[in-house]
């Protein structure tokens, strides 16, 4: 419904064998390859490059203060310590409305191939996944 092709799917191979293959970015799969399935929902706070830079504005908003005050710098340079400083402060301000972001992953373990994993941020896709191996009779 999003107008872009699928990032997976389940194909017969033509032939005298008529394979079930599963394929998903690169990766091709017979069904019958596939040894077991397992399925997760991973939950991460994505924070540490906005407090990266809040710590960065504070930091050098330190840095001209002490600067002014100690070095006897011009008292103009006050502008930055206040600018950078709210920067800071806002950016710290800023990690409070950030919510959990949400992924799901399928790993595969296959006999030939080791562990793959399909990843997707969409709850749909994910299910949508899973339905289909489950259709197509691969191991849960």
């Amino acid at each position: 419904t999003s107008g872009l092709p699928p990032r997976w799917g389940i194909q017969t191979e033509p032939g005298p064998t008529a394979r079930r293959v599963l394929w998903f970015g690169p990766h091709r799969i017979a069904i019958d390859e596939i040894e077991k399935v397992s399925s997760g929902e991973d939950r991460e706070y994505p924070v540490s490059g906005l407090l990266l830079g809040a710590m960065a504005f504070l930091i050098i908003a330190s840095i001209f203060a002490f600067c002014v005050y100690e070095n006897e710098w011009r008292s103009r340079y006050l502008l930055a310590t206040v600018f950078l400083g709210f920067l800071g402060v806002a950016g710290i301000m800023e990690l409070r409305n950030i919510g959990p972001q949400s992924f799901f992953q399928i790993k595969i373990a296959t006999k030939s191939k080791g562990t793959l994993v399909f990843a997707s941020a969409d709850r749909a896709e994910f299910e949508a996944f899973l339905a289909g191996l489950a259709s197509a009779g691969a191991a849960a």
